[in-house]
């Protein structure tokens, strides 16, 4: 497969419509916030894979 010759950029010039035809959205809703469940009463184990 080659690379078009014709690059169809008219649908992405303006906001409204990339916001239309774009492949990918992102949002807070989409994240995921790890949460790690060890027995005992306030005990906290660094997880060394995930700092901070």
């Amino acid at each position: 497969m080659s690379f078009p010759r014709l690059r169809l950029r008219r649908l992405r010039r303006g906001g409204t419509w990339r916001r239309v035809v774009r492949e990918t959205s992102l949002s807070t809703d989409d994240l995921v916030y790890p949460l790690f469940v060890v027995g005992g009463e306030a005990v906290r184990n660094p997880v060394a894979s995930m700092p901070g």
